[in-house]
C-alpha cells in the first residue's frame, strides 16, 4: 500500500466526522445536499441490482450519520446541568422562568426577558431554568433552549429547559446551592424547604411595564 492509498481511510473517516457535524448543526440544508449529490451520482450509477455494492453502503452510511446526528441534538438539548469551568464572580444569578413569565399574570416571555434585561443593566450574569412545561404554557411548542436563549438575549449554556416530567425547581435549588447563587422568584419553595434553606430568594412584581425586585 503506497502512503496515498493509506491515507484514504483516514479522510473518509475525516468527512463522515465533518458530514455527522454537519446535520447536528443544521440537518435539512445537509440532507438537501444530500439528495443533490445522490441525483448526481444516479446519472452515473442508476438505482439497479448493478450498483447495490456503491448505494447499500452509501445509504447505509447517511442513515449512521443521520442517526448519531440526531443523538447528539437530543443529548445537548436535554442537558440536565449547567457546566461551569470556574467559580461564579459574585454577580451570577438564578431566574426561576417559568414563575417569572407569569409575573403580568398571562404567561409572557417579554416579561421574562424585561427581568433578564434588567439584570444584566445591574451587571448580573444570569442563569435561566424553565420547565419543559414552559413552551405549551406560551402556546409555542417549536420553543427549545436555542430559541429560548434567543429569545431572551442570553448564551445557550445559561439557558436550561429542564426534561419532560420533572420540575424546574429541583434542578434551580440544587444548582444555586452547589454554586451559592440567589434565585429570582416569587415561589416558596414551601414543598422543599430543606433544599432552599440558606439561599437567598429574591421576590418581584412586573409594573408599568417594568420589574421591581425586593432584596436585589
Amino acid at each position: 500500500m503506497t502512503p496515498t492509498e493509506s491515507l484514504i481511510p483516514i479522510v473518509l473517516l475525516l468527512a463522515l466526522v465533518g458530514y455527522i457535524w454537519c446535520l447536528s448543526r443544521a440537518p435539512m440544508p445537509s440532507l438537501f445536499l444530500t439528495a443533490i449529490c445522490v441525483l448526481y451520482l444516479s446519472t452515473e450509477r442508476p438505482f439497479d441490482a448493478t450498483q447495490i455494492t456503491f448505494w447499500a453502503p452509501f445509504g447505509a452510511t447517511v442513515a449512521v450519520a443521520l442517526a448519531v446526528s440526531l443523538f447528539l441534538r437530543r443529548k445537548e438539548g436535554t442537558g440536565t446541568t449547567f457546566k461551569t469551568k470556574s467559580r461564579p464572580t459574585g454577580r451570577e444569578i438564578v431566574i426561576d422562568g417559568t414563575n417569572v413569565m407569569y409575573w403580568d399574570g398571562e404567561a409572557d416571555l417579554r416579561v421574562l426577558r424585561s427581568v433578564v434585561d434588567y439584570l444584566k443593566a445591574k451587571e448580573f450574569a444570569p442563569y435561566v431554568f424553565l420547565d419543559a412545561s414552559s413552551r405549551h404554557h406560551l402556546k409555542d411548542k417549536s420553543l427549545d433552549e436555542a430559541r429560548f436563549s434567543k429569545a431572551l438575549g442570553l448564551p445557550k449554556k445559561r439557558v436550561m429547559v429542564c426534561p419532560a416530567k420533572t420540575e424546574a425547581d429541583a434542578f434551580i435549588l440544587r444548582f444555586a446551592s452547589e454554586e451559592g447563587l440567589p434565585v429570582v422568584s416569587n415561589d416558596r419553595f414551601g414543598d422543599r424547604a430543606h433544599q432552599a434553606q440558606g439561599l437567598k430568594l429574591i421576590k418581584g412584581i412586573f409594573a408599568d411595564g417594568r420589574p421591581i425586585l425586593e432584596g436585589l
